[in-house]
Order: structure tokens, then C-alpha cells, then sequence
């Protein structure tokens, strides 16, 4: 997952809205969005695309609402490997019912162990955010913040351009039941447009690529967005998640959606 763009506001009717963008190899193989059978009885359902080559997952949400959502980071780690895969702290936080705290510090001795992210985590107590290079994180503020790959709100060109999308087009998602065409016309990460070399940042890869990764949308048939998630989290507990395949032109294969109840 590349870009991702979250409206935080607790106490409010529809306290977190989110919007995501995964970008990877066109060849990697992935399983889309459904609901992984529990690996033992006491594990929490989790709805999630599953990364078939390493087995975890890059945004999954449990039943009770509690979200996991997780970025690389690209300075300072291109080339870089780890000794486990990143894919399996989504998963390690929504199949067991810790709280953000502590599962914060169980996996804090273990950051070097693998390539650099950040990672995302809500439940009840609110929206927390920690990375390979912010190993203490932090609580977000209400409002609305985008993550890339890069510290939480860094200001590249596409990450502020989806708090602005956020901000103007929120109440589009504000409603239920959603219909396909509500989230395929939903102009939030959808720009296709590159940005200018003087716009870029430095993140150690060949300018070629950073001139690619500079779209919200990326496009083309080696490398690309290849999915776009919507939630949208009700003060009554009603949740909402839908998952889009994107063609490598950019174009949206009409979304599937997922509802269910949680308690208040």
C-alpha cells in the first residue's frame, strides 16, 4: 500500500473514513479482499487482500471494527531487506485482541527485523501511527492526515493533494448503503498526472521511477496501482469496506462491497 488518506474525527457521526491505494508489480500475486477463515479458534475474522508470495496483507479490518493498514518506507531503505516480511504486522495486530499499547510495545524490540514501514493502527481508543524511523509514534490529532512512503503527513505533492481531496469530497462517502458508481466516481487518489522533476522528492530510487511514483495513481503494465480501498466507520458501529481492482491504465473494475455491524 502506497497512498492512503484517513478523515479522523472521533465523537462524530462518522468518525474515520479512509481511502487507500496499494502499488505494486503487476506479476506479484494477490488474493483480492474477503474474509480469512480463522488459523485457530481464538483468532478474530480479519477482511483483507492476502500477498500470496510472502502470505500477509497491507489493510485488513477485523469485525470489531479495529483497522491495520501498513506502508514501506523508501528513504534510507531501497535495497534493503528484512529479516521477516512486513506483510505479517497487519496480521499480527488484528488476529489477537491487544490493545494498540501493547501491541505497540511487543513489536517495538522487533522493528529492525524488518525492512523499513510505517503502520497504521485504529480501534475504539483512536488512530496511532509508528514506523521503522518513529519507533515511539504517536497518537493522531483529529482531522485529516495521508501517508505514503514516508513519515505521516510528509508533504510530497500527491500527499498533500489527497488531504485536499479528502477534505472537499468526505461527505461523498458519508452515506449507506454505497453504490459502485458512488466510489468509481469518487475523485479521491485518482489522479493519473506525474509531477515535474523540481516537485519530487529524493527517495533513492532512478529519477524514471520517482517521476512514476509521483501519480496517485500509477499506471502501466510492469508496475502499478492495482487496488483502491474505501472504509467508512459509523458512530452506530455500522462499517462499510469496499475494494476495487485497477486495470493498468487506471480504470476501476466496479468495487465490491462489504457492510456489517459492530457494537457503538
Amino acid at each position: 500500500m502506497c497512498l492512503s488518506v484517513f478523515n479522523h474525527r472521533p465523537g462524530h457521526d462518522w468518525p474515520l473514513l479512509l481511502v487507500a491505494n496499494r502499488d505494486e508489480f503487476r506479476d506479484r500475486p494477490t488474493e483480492t479482499m474477503h474474509w480469512w477463515a480463522a488459523d485457530t479458534a481464538q483468532a478474530n475474522p480479519i477482511l483483507a487482500g492476502r500477498d500470496q508470495l510472502a502470505g500477509g496483507t497491507w489493510l485488513g479490518v477485523d469485525r470489531t471494527g479495529r483497522l491495520a493498514m501498513l506502508t514501506n518506507i523508501r528513504p534510507g531503505y531501497v535495497g534493503r531487506t528484512g529479516q521477516r516480511s512486513r506483510g505479517e504486522l497487519p496480521l499480527a495486530f488484528l488476529r489477537e485482541s491487544h490493545s494498540i499499547e501493547t501491541f505497540h510495545q511487543m513489536i517495538r524490540p522487533q522493528i529492525t527485523d524488518y525492512a523499513g514501514f510505517n503502520l497504521v493502527l485504529f480501534d475504539k481508543q483512536g488512530l496511532f501511527w509508528f514506523s521503522s524511523d518513529h519507533p515511539d509514534g504517536q497518537w493522531l490529532s483529529e482531522g485529516t492526515h495521508a501517508l505514503s512512503n514516508d513519515a505521516i503527513n510528509t508533504p510530497w505533492p500527491k500527499v498533500s493533494q489527497a488531504r485536499d481531496q479528502m477534505v472537499s469530497h468526505h461527505k461523498k462517502l458519508e452515506i449507506t448503503p454505497w453504490q459502485p458508481a458512488d466510489l468509481t466516481n469518487l475523485p479521491i487518489l485518482t489522479d493519473p498526472v506525474t509531477r515535474n522533476d523540481n516537485q519530487l522528492p529524493d527517495t533513492g530510487v532512478p529519477l524514471d521511477w520517482e517521476r512514476r511514483l509521483s501519480a496517485q495513481t500509477i499506471t502501466g503494465d510492469r508496475y502499478g496501482t492495482r487496488c483502491r480501498t474505501w472504509l467508512a466507520l459509523h458512530g452506530s458501529g455500522h462499517i462499510q469496506v469496499a475494494e476495487a481492482q485497477l486495470r493498468s491504465d487506471g480504470s476501476q473494475i466496479e468495487p465490491g462491497v462489504f457492510t456489517w455491524q459492530t457494537s457503538p
